[in-house]
């Protein structure tokens, strides 16, 4: 029977996995996927990479605490195997697994959202005033373009023409809109909404219009007052 015994100490992992370049984040995200502990020699052959390049990225991952030493015994002569193993409390660097689940979600939004029970903006909008709560002031539309690009979107307020607009200029659920499905935007309007009137902002996002030019998504804003008679016109 093959058992393993741990060869670091008890230090907690740093995280520092968003610091790894693109050949370390490789073996980090292979190492993540395998469920036992594996060999320098079959990390290289897998990753088509040389033994000696992999234990570089090796070393590197030992020293940040994101990757575990252990010893392989298998009850035979010989002397033990050294194998490596992902440090178990380190997050993926792979979004993979956050992907499925986001995917999982926006099928069942898709399925029973509709007009007169508009889930995905409730959902935003909740999310929105969740986030509003943690900020140590009342929110307004400038600390809304600051809250907006720290969930990794990229936006600016414009005004043009005496339209004031949030332009998002990147969005990294692009890819999740490209068939004409609005679900990801519907949250991101609920929760720009809900933040806005947690914190009584006298603007709200009155529309979200995604793709309006192949990297623009155009969030319009407008007084509160406006934005209720709009939305009782459309009812």
């Amino acid at each position: 029977m093959t058992s393993w015994k741990m060869m670091t100490s008890s230090t907690v992992p740093d995280h520092g996995s968003d610091r790894l370049g693109p050949t370390r984040r490789r073996v980090l995200a292979h190492l993540q996927e395998l469920p036992d502990p594996t060999s320098t020699e079959v990390l290289a052959e897998s990753l088509a990479l040389h033994q000696n390049t992999v234990r570089f990225h090796l070393d590197a991952l030992l020293t940040a605490n994101l990757v575990r030493r252990v010893v392989e015994h298998r009850g035979v002569q010989g002397r033990p195997r050294v194998l490596f193993t992902a440090a178990p409390t380190v997050p993926p660097v792979t979004d993979h697994p956050y992907r499925s689940l986001v995917q999982a979600i926006l099928g069942y939004l898709r399925d029973n959202d509709s007009p007169d029970n508009p889930i995905a903006e409730q959902i935003g909008e909740s999310w929105g005033r969740s986030l509003a709560d943690s900020e140590a002031e009342l929110p307004d539309t400038a600390a809304l373009v600051a809250a907006v690009n720290s969930l990794g979107l990229s936006s600016r307020v414009a005004e043009v023409d005496g339209e004031r607009n949030l332009e998002i200029v990147r969005c990294p659920f692009r890819d999740l809109t490209l068939g004409g499905d609005t679900t990801v935007c519907r949250i991101h309007l609920g929760m720009m909404r809900g933040y806005l009137a947690a914190g009584g902002a006298g603007e709200t996002v009155a529309e979200l219009r995604p793709w309006v030019g192949p990297e623009l998504c155009l969030a319009r804003l407008a007084p509160v007052s406006d934005a209720v008679v709009e939305s009782a016109a459309h009812a």
